[in-house]
């Protein structure tokens, strides 16, 4: 079916490994986001997760919008970056990443198939709705930062955004402009 992540990249078994590889579909392809937190994050290379859909549910504060998951869909395909991440940088992204666990998922890369871990939001029950203007953003410049394909950042372009202007808690350069303050 495919190959660990050790085999498809040209380790031994042997060898103990001081990292995993994390498969960023949503806020982190942009490298200013993960290293706001994962400074050891280290990209790899573009990736596609088959047999899931990109969707957006549960309201968060911090985002003022829905955030980013992953749904199994057969024929759907979801674009990503392969981060190495240092094992010391676990928990860390397990706690950035609250309120998901863990899936391990097989990324179609450009080394071939990689095992990796990823996030799926774990009420699969929840609403669809739309992110706000900012989280988008970071998503679609994270997905030309790393050069997905075109037709996928097309994709990405057209979601609707939920129209929310004001300030969100998130301080990366990219936000600048719509981290405005706004006159109550």
């Amino acid at each position: 079916m495919f190959q660990s992540a050790v085999l498809s990249r040209g380790s031994s078994m042997n060898q103990v490994m001081t990292f995993f590889y994390y498969f960023a579909y949503g806020s982190n392809l942009l490298g200013d986001r993960i290293r706001y937190k994962q400074k050891g994050a280290q990209y790899d290379c573009n990736g596609r997760l088959d047999h899931f859909r990109l969707e957006f549910a549960n309201y968060s504060e911090r985002w003022q919008g829905a955030l980013a998951t992953v749904m199994e869909e057969n024929g759907k395909e979801v674009w990503g970056c392969v981060w190495k991440m240092p094992n010391e940088y676990s928990e860390s992204l397990d706690e950035q990443e609250k309120g998901y666990h863990r899936l391990m998922v097989p990324v179609h890369t450009p080394h071939g198939v990689i095992l990796c871990r990823t996030y799926q939001y774990s009420d699969l029950q929840a609403d669809p709705m739309p992110p706000s203007p900012h989280y988008k953003l970071v998503i679609v410049e994270g997905a030309k930062e790393h050069k997905l394909p075109s037709e996928y950042i097309k994709g990405l372009e057209s979601i609707k955004d939920n129209g929310f202007k004001g300030s969100v808690d998130v301080d990366i350069p990219l936000l600048a402009k719509l981290n405005v303050k706004t006159e109550l």
